[in-house]
């Protein structure tokens, strides 16, 4: 206890003597003095007779002598002394004897009193049966009575039975739930976490709380000791909250160490949030006990408390560093075929690549958005074969691959607002309803053009991630960027380092999805093949693909299937089937039809081939039914530059709403024209409807004429501004959207220049 030192009453001084006073020689008053500062506010008219009057010295205030100071000896200055709290003896000066509490006489008396004293022990949350020795006395609390005894609850996780022949001077009908008692433990049985008590009443005892140290373990750790044997064992983590779930019991937060990942249970009021301080992203620091929920590692939470700060601060980093590590992609691994462009593209493959398996170590859904034909499936086919095995190791969720994985078909060949807007309807509900990130959304076989910047802005809007996978031409190129590269974190497109469109969608996600899990390789080698057949593409590259796909898809045949040799026939029945199929699957991704469409379930490749025969037999003949109500009505001309330009109104001469639609229309048109001329002729097809063109040309129309239907779409914007022009898509095959009004005037101009050509 401090207090006021008594003897210099706190100032710290003690008077060792007087000595005469300087100003009045020791005489009490003085003689002369300021009239002003003595007389300060008396009236003018007082008269005074100041030959009587005595004036008392200022300094020593009329005693003659002023006191000479010295330090106080029984306080050493400080003005305050240590007194014991017990007795109130003096102890010592203060701050030498700050930390005593106690003088001698009492603290030896106190250590006598002690000595005669039970001590009580008070188990806090971390403690279990392990951490209760027979004969010693806890206190706990009535949880539980029954006929044949009481339940004495020592924390959250240990309890005992007191037998009514252990009750010394009680009464079993003494104990009511919620009374805090004293009990002996007489028998502790670890293995059956079973501990039986004796009660004797104390009176003179001390409470002792005993609180378990709990070293740090790393999650990984836990479960390769095995969940079985570390059931429940006390463990202590560090992690990120990656995901915060309400159900209707406790609150369920998911965690990651940069090792792996766990749940942490945590219950105070059934179906109330727990610990609403602690968000998604933020460092928690946990205790509590092993438990298995669906196979699973759960914690149930003991302590939980947020790190904030500089603590909070090293914990993420050296999470940051684990997970980096594991989500490097293989970047090292050999293409399926040699290609420079492929190889000056690796890098930016290696990157989207590694984007992809940290988006899952993160916790964070990943939609695949592709184009609704054989590429933009079989781009996304080969990514989802890739990703899902992944997700499925390195999440903790059994259902993984349905709550954090999503594949989606988009009918135009970009990122429109519809598809973003219904991506961003479901990303919020799920970020609302199970506490979920916002996803990464990958984009492939579109996302390339500035047509795609404005969705994928509202998406980085609302927090999601964009990567681009695409072989459409992007715009104009300056040093390896284009404009929609502002917007996007990850971008793998031939054209960026100087290739074209002959390498699809389906050639680069699956040559980026074996960089996310080489083990894949088997089951996608063929879906560029098939890719590349679909999207009419040319070149040696090209060529190594599709003998890679007839090597594969006839050696499972031969094993599992009716043992055919494939041929490039073959895949172009594989690619029309796709694009018949994905003509009713719309906005569905079709998962379970379209693996067997392309073959990746090759163990069941007779169900593909069975199916294949099935659905191009339907398809050929939608196909002949449409082609005879439109080659009567395809218009063809010879133009004085030499191309042959072939024109179709497909709103009056062509079925509408089923297969094929009016893009395959003018395709399947453009082939007939090309077969009669063959594809050395400069042959271009436009297929119009309302608002609307679609365009097919022949390589030799770019290879003569610098043909470039992007180049055509900008130029028409400049010239028609009021005809609200957009589209695009790859030089000799594409469409165009206008206001239906200014059909005619769009028509008409598009042919001029291809006339001036």
């Amino acid at each position: 206890m401090i207090d006021k030192c008594p003897i210099c009453m706190g100032t710290g001084k003690k008077i060792v003597r007087y000595k005469t006073c300087p100003d009045c020689e020791g005489t009490g008053y003085i003689c002369e003095f300021d009239t002003k500062s003595h007389f300060k506010g008396v009236s003018k008219r007082s008269k005074y007779d100041l030959d009587l009057a005595e004036v008392p010295c200022p300094n020593c205030e009329g005693t003659g002598k002023i006191p000479v100071y010295d330090t106080c000896d029984y306080c050493g200055g400080s003005g305050k002394v240590v007194k014991c709290e017990k007795c109130g003896r003096y102890i010592g000066k203060y701050p030498e004897y700050k930390d005593v509490t106690l003088c001698d006489i009492c603290k030896k008396e106190e250590e006598e009193r002690r000595k005669n004293l039970k001590t009580v022990y008070e188990l806090d949350n971390l403690c279990s049966v392990g951490d209760v020795e027979e004969g010693k006395f806890y206190k706990g609390i009535v949880s539980r009575t029954e006929r044949y005894g009481v339940f004495i609850s020592l924390n959250e996780q240990t309890r005992g039975l007191l037998k009514p022949r252990e009750m010394v001077g009680k009464k079993l009908s003494d104990f009511k739930i919620g009374d805090e008692v004293i009990v002996q433990v007489i028998d502790v049985r670890p293995e059956k976490r079973e501990i039986d008590f004796r009660y004797i009443p104390l009176t003179n005892y001390t409470v002792e709380k005993l609180e378990k140290e709990v070293p740090l373990i790393t999650i990984k750790e836990i479960v390769d000791k095995g969940l079985v044997e570390m059931k429940d064992e006390i463990v202590h983590i560090r992690g990120e909250v990656i995901q915060i779930t309400q159900t209707p019991g406790p609150t369920i937060f998911t965690v990651t160490d940069g090792t792996e990942t766990a749940w942490v249970s945590a219950l105070d009021i059934a179906g109330l949030r727990a610990h609403p301080e602690v968000l998604v992203g933020d460092i928690i620091d946990v205790i509590g006990s092993v438990s298995i929920r669906e196979g699973r590692l759960q914690i149930e939470r003991l302590k939980l408390k947020k790190l904030e700060g500089k603590e909070a601060e090293e914990v993420k980093k050296e999470i940051e560093k684990k997970l980096d590590e594991k989500s490097e992609p293989y970047s090292d691994i050999d293409f399926l075929v040699q290609s420079p462009v492929l190889e000056r593209l690796r890098p930016k493959m290696a990157h989207v690549a590694k984007k992809i398996r940290r988006a899952i170590l993160d916790g964070k859904p990943v939609i695949i958005r592709h184009h609704a034909d054989t590429d933009g499936y079989c781009a996304g086919l080969a990514l989802e074969r890739a990703i899902l095995p992944i997700l499925s190791k390195f999440s903790i969720d059994v259902d993984a691959q349905w709550h954090y994985f999503k594949r989606s078909p988009s009918k135009a060949p970009f990122y429109e607002l519809e598809d973003v807007t219904k991506d961003l309807v479901y990303s919020l509900e799920d970020k609302l309803r199970f506490g979920q990130k916002m996803p990464l959304v990958v984009l492939t076989d579109n996302g390339s053009t500035d047509e795609d910047i404005p969705a994928i802005s509202q998406a980085i809007a609302f927090g999601m991630d964009v990567i681009v996978i695409d072989h459409h031409y992007p715009g104009e190129v300056v040093n390896g960027r284009v404009e929609v590269d502002d917007y996007i974190s990850g971008h793998v497109n031939p054209y960026l380092v100087g290739g074209d469109s002959n390498l699809t969608a389906g050639v680069l996600a699956t040559e980026v999805a074996r960089m996310i899990n080489k083990d894949v390789t088997g089951e996608i080698n063929h879906l560029p093949g098939i890719a590349v057949v679909g999207d009419h593409a040319k070149g040696r590259e090209v060529e190594e693909y599709i003998k890679i796909a007839l090597k594969d898809l006839t050696k499972w045949s031969k094993k599992y299937g009716s043992g055919k040799e494939y041929t490039v026939e073959d895949l172009e029945k594989i690619a029309l089937c796709m694009d018949f199929e994905a003509f009713y699957l719309r906005f569905m991704g079709g998962r379970g039809i379209v693996e067997e469409i392309l073959a990746t379930n090759k163990r069941e490749i007779y169900r593909h081939e069975r199916l294949i025969d099935i659905l191009y037999k339907r398809a050929m003949e939608m196909i002949d039914r449409q082609m005879r109500a439109v080659l009567p009505a395809l218009k063809t001309e010879k133009l004085e530059n030499g191309i042959i330009l072939s024109t179709l109104d497909v709103e009056r001469y062509a079925h509408k709403f089923t297969f094929p639609p009016p893009g395959k229309t003018c395709g399947f048109a453009h082939d007939s024209i090309v077969k009669k001329y063959g594809e050395e002729t400069p042959i271009i097809t436009i297929a119009y409807g309302p608002d609307f063109l679609v365009v097919r040309a022949t390589d030799a129309v770019s290879e003569r004429f610098n043909f470039n239907l992007n180049l055509i779409v900008e130029q028409l914007i400049r010239e028609i501004p009021e005809a609200s022009i957009d589209g695009g898509g790859h030089e000799c095959a594409g469409s165009v959207k206008f206001v239906e009004g200014l059909r005619d005037k769009v028509l008409s101009r598009f042919i001029d220049i291809l006339r001036s050509m």
